[in-house]
């Protein structure tokens, strides 16, 4: 097993993406602290882990609250006695023209997507430099190397978050610590869907022509499914991926190529 025996904490690990890599990761014997808004989410999936033979643990996590966030850290760290391996999942999409974005909206999505990140990262990466190991996996998106209409506030997340990505690597390259991001594009999750039926609303099409829209732009002609992220993930929070760091690592059928 590639994980035997570390410790992980997801960030939106209740659905999706998140869920397929906590399961990834006990399935290669990592035990697993699993957060998100949603306890109910975060409960089932931490029942998965322990059915896989891991230790799984639920956390209620809202980024937007700094205290929170740092009880949430804590909370994992007296549970497991350590964290050996971060993953930074959660995220929302915005969307919206320039002129008529509220700062709400703006303030929220980077809250989310960007400052959380700092935040939580900055809460667990203490103890990953006392012990000279770490390990830190940030799911961003395509949007995070292009930009694209009405998506300016979480293009600038995404990019932000690469920015502090690569910043943090060669931080701390030098201290056992690796840190990558994985690049999906458009992905089969919960959140794609509600996305693509606000773009049919908009472009007056059904759900489906606008699916079908999409998936025509994709090279592989296919939506990414959440559970590709996961041997990725899992390579990269190995001992395999040593060499491994500062890197955006595209997984989007050929939307971008590098």
């Amino acid at each position: 097993m590639r994980l035997q025996n570390r410790i992980a904490f997801i960030t939106g690990g209740g659905r999706g993406i998140g869920r397929e890599i906590a399961l990834a990761f006990a399935r290669e014997g990592a035990d697993v602290a699993v957060a998100a808004r949603t306890q109910g989410e975060v409960e089932a999936v931490a029942k998965e882990v322990q059915a896989l033979g891991r230790r799984g643990l639920a956390v209620r996590l809202d980024l937007t609250n700094r205290a929170n966030i740092r009880q949430a850290a804590k909370t994992v760290l007296e549970h497991f006695g350590r964290v050996d391996i971060l993953v930074n999942n959660a995220g929302v999409l915005s969307k919206g023209p320039v002129h008529t974005l509220g700062e709400a909206a703006w303030d929220f999505t980077l809250a989310i997507n960007l400052t959380g990140i700092f935040l939580v990262t900055q809460s667990l990466l203490g103890q990953m430099l006392e012990r000279g190991w770490g390990r830190i996996i940030n799911i961003n998106s395509s949007s995070g190397k292009i930009g694209l209409p009405y998506r300016s506030a979480y293009a600038a997340s995404k990019h932000g978050a690469l920015g502090f990505m690569r910043s943090l690597a060669s931080e701390v390259a030098d201290k056992g610590i690796t840190v990558n991001a994985i690049c999906p594009g458009l992905v089969d999750t919960q959140m794609w869907d509600t996305s693509v039926e606000n773009f049919a609303a908009e472009m007056g099409k059904t759900p489906e022509e606008a699916r079908e829209m999409f998936r025509q732009r994709i090279p592989v002609k296919r939506f990414t499914g959440a559970w590709e992220l996961a041997p990725l993930a899992v390579y990269l929070a190995s001992d395999d991926a040593i060499s491994m760091t500062g890197q955006a690592i595209q997984l989007d059928g050929g939307f971008l190529q590098s």
